[in-house]
């Protein structure tokens, strides 16, 4: 991978932890994928930023089913894990 795709990367991860946390325990990956807008980079940063514990995946009542909602872990809580 070149420095540009990783800057990228890096990029979307930032802009969707950002999303998270402003709209923590009410945003989906769907709603994630419309907003920015590359469906793999979205993946690629929930994965990453799952891995690192500065979010985590909820499971809640949707409109017509169960989804996954997505939040950011407290720093304090992250130490525990």
């Amino acid at each position: 991978m070149t420095s540009i795709q990783l800057g990228k990367k890096y990029d979307c991860t930032e802009l969707v932890y950002s999303i998270v946390r402003n709209n923590s325990g009410k945003v989906t990956g769907k709603q994630l994928e419309r907003e920015i807008g590359n469906r793999y980079e979205v993946r690629y940063a929930i994965t990453r930023l799952t891995k690192e514990g500065r979010i985590r995946r909820v499971r809640g009542f949707g409109v017509d089913r169960v989804e996954f909602f997505y939040q950011v872990i407290a720093p304090e809580s992250r130490q525990q894990l």
